[in-house]
């Protein structure tokens, strides 16, 4: 297969705002737990990376500089966020229909070691120079959490940002759909990389 001209560029516009999602993490978290009473702060900046999400996919496309770096790390920043805010909705106990406790630590706790076995299994197809890229059932997945997110993120203690009680709770259970369209996507990779290691 003939490589594209930026499969191989490291320094264009699409890959500096993937690296700029990377560095608005410990932001969102910082100002998620230090202003309680101001989670708009929060949303604001993770707002900011799901715009930049969409303007750096349709900017690698549009000028010719889609890269292994993108693709590798692109959902990799996409990952960082949203665990680092399911996370914080797990705190404060907004992860799960009709607030269950015991579903809200499964749910984080499951797509943690989702997350981790794709780590792992990325780290050990690299060794092997491969790269698996992520699917459309990944991205369906992760838009599926953006948007339950966006419909469960409180204003202060529990109160939905919006101040619409049943907005909240269909974010609820998108967030159980995202999970399971999470594993999906799980499923996929492996039958990939498995159907990839099997030509190599």
């Amino acid at each position: 297969m003939v490589q594209g001209e930026g499969e191989n560029r490291l320094l264009t516009i699409p890959n500096v705002l993937t690296l700029f999602r990377f560095i608005l993490v410990p932001f969102f978290v910082i100002a998620f737990y230090q202003y309680p009473d101001k989670r708009y702060y929060s949303l604001a900046v993770f707002a900011l990376a799901s715009v930049t999400d969409a303007v750096d996919g349709y900017l690698a496309r549009k000028l010719n500089q889609v890269s292994h770096f993108g693709k590798l790390f692109d959902p990799a920043a996409d990952k960082l966020m949203i665990v680092s805010m399911l996370f914080c909705l797990k705190f404060v106990g907004l992860l799960a229909p009709f607030r269950l406790k015991w579903l809200n630590n499964a749910i984080l706790y499951t797509l943690l070691a989702k997350e981790l076995f794709m780590i792992l299994g990325g780290m050990y197809m690299l060794k092997r120079g491969i790269v698996v890229h992520s699917n459309y059932v990944g991205k369906t997945a992760t838009a599926l959490f953006v948007l339950a997110i966006l419909l469960v993120f409180p204003s202060n203690g529990t109160s939905p940002w919006h101040g619409v009680a049943v907005l909240q709770d269909i974010g609820l259970w998108t967030m159980l759909a995202a999970t399971v369209m999470s594993f999906a996507a799980l499923t996929v990779y492996v039958a990939q990389s498995v159907k990839i290691l099997k030509r190599n």
